[in-house]
């Protein structure tokens, strides 16, 4: 760093308690938590446990982060404690993430995913069907996790995931627990029999037996057409290829990040559609006027506008990941403020895209904010709205999430009207913004 730079101040600093730090705080109320943060300021210094972190809430200021100063910061290791994930796309760094995300990138591009919308929407409809039948309410969690891990499966690993789907379920539990927990029982040693741990290990044990299982039935094929194979082929002839341990943390990765956040993005939008009857009677209208049969196609939707606001307004108000972390690669200039390396630097979504100076009634949620607005959301900061990340780390399965929720969402509104009595549900803030309690509800045909 220059020696000019090296003059700026530290970003000014939230006090918290003696070793816990913040933890207590964040763990009582994120929301109410970062809004201390924000009195102190856009770009802020506070503790959990033994991490210093730097809080940055200002767009222009993350936009840095993520984009003008990329080569400046890392991703964290075992961000989380989730071990399991360290050698894979979401936690990798440096030339080792560079040369996975050039391997699978030709998986994820718009003539590739456009490939998949017929078995997106063709699930989304057997999905509805299978509710309709069944006079029960159901949860929404399990019925949204169960059809994109089917399309997960079919699409990006060319496997039949139902067999599996316990087990799956069971270790993507498992990895939203531990990477949800408070910084300070992550430090707790691996070895330590805690329940949290003991959870932990069962739970990824189940996915590790499903990964070994899927690696041992495929077979080389050099056509690389999905990520199973496209990995199990390069590991297997040559000899830059991923290592055992990079594969199986390739398909955890996966599995769990593939399915995770896109059901988490679904349950949220068919939650505010049984609460809020004029967004599903627009909705509604919407897919009945564009829609003809039994499920929306790839055509579709460039029309589909409605429904695209309601997603837009879904991650916004409940955006799948939590929040972004980065570490100093070196001392670094954030805003106006000098960040020190090996400085653990966090970017919260879900605060920033509720923060009233960008949103207005930021807590309501208004697919109508989104009349006439395309990403970025029209005169407001780029990343005042970052759902998907940004820069060259943002999600590489952004296009594939877009498409599969907006032809779910229409396909099940075309054939179903979804029903709860719960307006009150909360939103758990851990590694993604997830309900904060079972939202059971009804699926009732619509002809």
């Amino acid at each position: 760093m220059s020696e000019r730079n090296s003059e700026r101040t530290l970003p000014p600093k939230r006090t918290g308690l003696p070793v816990l730090g913040s933890a207590v705080s964040f763990g009582r109320d994120p929301y109410a938590f970062y809004d201390d943060v924000a009195s102190h300021g856009d770009v802020v210094r506070f503790s959990m446990g033994t991490h210093d972190m730097v809080g940055v809430l200002d767009p222009d200021a993350i936009e840095e982060v993520l984009v003008e100063k990329f080569d400046s910061f890392r991703k964290p290791e075992r961000a989380g404690g989730v071990d399991v994930l360290s050698d894979g796309l979401l936690l990798a760094d440096g030339e080792r993430w560079q040369t996975q995300r050039t391997r699978l990138q030709p998986l994820f591009y718009r003539e590739r995913i456009e490939n998949y919308a017929e078995t997106m929407a063709t699930y989304a409809a057997a999905m509805a069907e299978e509710r309709a039948a069944t006079p029960e309410a159901v949860d929404l969690t399990e019925a949204t996790s169960t059809y994109t891990l089917r399309v997960l499966g079919k699409t990006l690993l060319g496997v039949d995931t139902d067999e599996h789907r316990r087990a799956v379920r069971a270790g993507a539990e498992a990895i939203r627990e531990r990477s949800s927990q408070n910084p300070v029982s992550v430090d707790l040693p691996d070895w330590l029999p805690t329940p949290g741990n003991r959870r932990y290990r069962r739970g990824v044990e189940q996915l590790e037996t499903v990964v070994d299982d899927l690696v041992a039935e495929t077979e080389p094929d050099g056509d690389g057409e999905d990520i199973l194979s496209t990995l199990v082929t390069a590991s297997e002839r040559s000899d830059e290829g991923p290592t055992e341990s990079e594969l199986r943390s390739q398909l955890i990765t996966f599995l769990f990040a593939g399915h995770e956040t896109s059901a988490t993005a679904l349950t949220w939008a068919l939650y505010e559609l049984g609460r809020k009857p004029a967004v599903a009677d627009r909705l509604y209208a919407e897919v009945d006027d564009i829609v003809d049969g039994a499920t929306a196609t790839l055509a579709d939707l460039p029309d589909l506008t409605y429904t695209k606001q309601v997603l837009r307004e879904t991650l916004r108000r409940y955006p799948p990941a939590a929040a972004i972390f980065r570490e100093a690669d070196e001392d670094v200039v954030v805003g106006e403020y000098r960040v020190p390396a090996d400085t653990f630097v966090v970017l919260p979504q879900f605060y920033v895209h509720t923060d009233d100076r960008w949103w207005t009634d930021p807590d309501r949620f208004d697919p109508s904010r989104w009349d006439g607005i395309e990403e970025p959301p029209g005169d407001r900061p780029e990343y005042s709205y970052f759902p998907f990340g940004g820069g060259p780390r943002h999600c590489i399965g952004m296009r594939f999430a877009r498409m599969e929720l907006t032809l779910a969402l229409a396909t099940i509104a075309g054939h179903c009207r979804v029903t709860h009595d719960r307006d009150d549900v909360t939103v758990d803030v851990g590694s993604t913004v997830h309900p904060g309690e079972p939202i059971r509800a009804t699926f009732s045909g619509r002809e």
